[in-house]
């Protein structure tokens, strides 16, 4: 479930922090560029907007791969 069973919390995302903090200057993309949500690493899939713009994503990058398009 990703949650800790002794507290509830979220078990990953002291890890994706870290990650954020030590590459994410480095980093050419954000995951979360904007907003109340900002994130170098982190993207929330529980949102259903996300879940949305990341299987769109997803769709044309498989599309792009299928006909070469993918440098």
């Amino acid at each position: 479930s990703g949650f800790d069973e002794s507290d509830g919390e979220r078990y990953w995302d002291g890890y994706i922090d870290a990650w954020a903090q030590r590459y994410g200057r480095r980093l050419k993309r954000k995951a979360v560029s904007g907003g109340a949500n900002r994130h170098a690493v982190m993207w929330d899939m529980r949102d259903r907007r996300r879940q949305q713009t990341f299987t769109e994503a997803v769709d044309r990058f498989y599309r792009d791969v299928l006909e070469r398009q993918v440098p």
